[in-house]
């Protein structure tokens, strides 16, 4: 009887998950301290060395000891080298995965081969790219994004990229220089994502003056936040005359806490845009649906 023996494609993946399992190895060996060696081959498509990097510093924040440990490694290697020499390569998974391990590292030196790849023609490229200097972040990161937002249209990956980007009151002062005008929404949206109570005076001041989408962009943002000081300025919002700005404030409200001013959104389900008059019911129905239970715990 003839024994069945293992098909190329079986193998093939038993030899990637033992490269995988050696590479790995290294680079916790590496981020824990315990060596400095790093020995692999960069060409192996079983190699998603971005992705074991991520693995090896999970709970880690960006620029930890752990990180710093892993760059210098690379540096010292010359894989550094050849990851920011192939962010220029023909082939668009080199670029892509170039980008990824670079974003993963934290190399701020590549930051500037890394910012042409936000013109790319490829999709997966430009995300690529965007998500790599979020993850370096700093003011030369920052800066590449907002260029690639007032360029192109303003995406979701691009936004999150800035939030995460940005470094402390850089979108604070982005909101209060004219000179970002043009980008004035997406930055709102970012210094929303990122929470931070220094944003909250001048996204107020957006509310008072931007135009419609600024101020629909604010409302949401402070309410993220979860600024409480900002609950009359939104309230206010209710009766804004662009549709998008009462229904931005319903949703605000509903995080910053909508009992002092219920009736006034109770009264929004009568407006005349359909959309605001559901987002008003449904702010209604689960705020007193959220006021009943403490009374039928108590009741029972």
């Amino acid at each position: 009887m003839m024994l069945a023996t293992p098909s190329a494609g079986v193998i093939e993946r038993t030899r990637g998950a033992v490269r995988r399992s050696a590479v790995r190895g290294q680079l916790q060996a590496i981020a824990a301290g315990k060596s400095q060696s790093l020995t692999f081959d960069l060409d192996s498509a079983a190699l998603d060395v971005a992705a074991l990097v991520r693995q090896a510093t999970v709970g880690h924040r960006p620029g930890s000891v752990a990180h710093q440990r892993l760059a210098a490694a690379f540096q010292r290697s010359g894989i550094a080298d050849v990851v920011v020499d192939r962010l220029a390569a023909a082939d668009a998974l080199q670029r892509i995965r170039s980008a990824q391990l670079a974003g993963a590292l934290g190399l701020a030196h590549a930051v500037p081969w890394i910012t042409p790849l936000l013109s790319a023609q490829e999709p997966a490229v430009r995300d690529a790219a965007s998500r790599a200097l979020g993850r370096i972040g700093g003011t030369a990161s920052a800066e590449a994004l907002l260029r690639a937002i007032r360029r192109d249209r303003p995406t979701r990956t691009l936004i999150v990229a800035l939030a995460r980007a940005a470094p402390d009151l850089f979108l604070e002062t982005a909101l209060c220089s004219p000179k970002r005008a043009g980008t004035r929404a997406p930055v709102v949206i970012a210094a929303g994502l990122r929470g931070r109570r220094a944003s909250v005076s001048p996204l107020l001041a957006v509310l008072a003056s931007g135009n419609r989408r600024e101020r629909a962009a604010a409302c949401r943002a402070l309410g993220w936040i979860k600024a409480e000081i900002a609950l009359p300025t939104v309230a206010a919002s209710l009766g804004d005359r662009d549709w998008k700005v009462r229904m931005s404030a319903i949703k605000a409200l509903t995080r910053l806490g909508p009992d002092a001013y219920m009736f006034e959104i109770e009264a929004l389900r009568n407006d005349p845009e359909p959309r605001v008059r559901r987002t008003g019911r449904i702010a209604t129905h689960r705020f007193f649906n959220k006021a009943a239970r403490p009374w039928k715990w108590e009741w029972r």
